[in-house]
């Protein structure tokens, strides 16, 4: 399911290079813009790394493959992949002569696009992967998104079995994307004004979460913009245990992996073990990432 909709992800990114290179008169180096595009979700094939190996984290969907280091690896590895697969002959060397310098600009620009559409949406990305973990995110679309996918997953089907011209469905297509822009972006600016704390779009653009970090607890609020505040909850940060033997765990992996996939996190202690967890993915208020919600830690291996 997770693959699926990353290649669901891709084709929709691939839309968008696809456009804004053909608006702008870079016809020629569509093969290479929409390579660009999709590299950065090449990650999905080596996701499991980070399920047997926690310390390797960013090895994962929307990890350091989305970060401008790994976009720009992955754009040399890429084009150079391109390039000596035309120079044995598999594919035309015209391909890739055709594009010269400008094809590597093209792939660039196409993971840079990649990367400023993924940022733009919930959770985030870690942009200065490897150096820092931190995603960056500005918040104005949920993630993912269920209506852009839907639209490029039409246009295939429409255009696929020549029910549609896809020019005219490009066209469409676009309008929609702007379309929906356009008010995310009306209610992102509105939500700005009215809800306080860290905020989170939902798939209904009216629902929001205002999530509010204090020192010894969370409150999470579901906002509706229409009719305010419907429903909050309170998380002790700490149960049973202390901020001290909390943050002990810290140094472990699968620990610092669950705080990179978490809203939140809280800390309960049952027995000989410090649960960590996210009450956020946890209780329904949110349902991507999917993975790592929480994490049982032996409280005797703590230092």
């Amino acid at each position: 399911m997770h693959e699926n909709s990353s290649i669901v992800d891709a084709l929709s990114h691939s839309l968008v290079a696809w456009i804004l290179f053909s608006a702008a008169g870079f016809v020629p180096l569509l093969p290479f813009a929409v390579l660009g595009t999709v590299i950065p979700d090449a990650d999905i094939f080596y996701s499991f790394i980070s399920d047997k190996a926690p310390s390797l984290y960013l090895f994962t969907h929307g990890g350091i493959s989305h970060s401008l280091a790994g976009a720009f690896f992955l754009s040399v590895l890429s084009y150079g992949v391109v390039t000596s697969i035309a120079l044995i002959g598999i594919i035309p060397f015209s391909l890739v002569a055709i594009g010269g310098v400008s094809g590597f600009a093209a792939v660039l620009t196409g993971s840079l696009l990649h990367l400023a559409i993924d940022v733009l949406a919930c959770p985030g990305i870690p942009l200065l992967a490897p150096v820092s973990d931190r995603k960056y995110t500005i918040g104005i679309l949920p993630g993912p998104s269920i209506l852009l996918a839907c639209a490029a997953v039409g246009l295939v089907l429409v255009t696929v079995p020549w029910l549609m011209e896809f020019s005219f469905a490009l066209h469409f297509y676009t309008l929609i994307v702007l379309i929906y822009l356009a008010v995310r972006g009306v209610f992102f600016l509105y939500a700005g004004i009215r809800i306080q704390g860290r905020k989170v779009p939902k798939v209904n653009p009216f629902s929001w979460l205002a999530i509010s970090e204090e020192e010894d607890h969370c409150t999470v609020q579901e906002y509706s913009l229409v009719r305010g505040v419907i429903h909050e909850s309170v998380f002790l940060r700490y149960k049973h245990t202390s901020a001290e033997e909390a943050k002990s765990a810290l140094r472990l992996p699968e620990v610092r992996r669950l705080l990179y996939y978490s809203y939140c996190v809280i800390a309960e202690r049952i027995g000989p073990e410090l649960i960590l967890s996210d009450p956020l993915r946890e209780n329904g208020y949110l349902y991507y990432p999917p993975h790592y919600t929480r994490v049982a830690v032996p409280v005797g291996d703590q230092p």
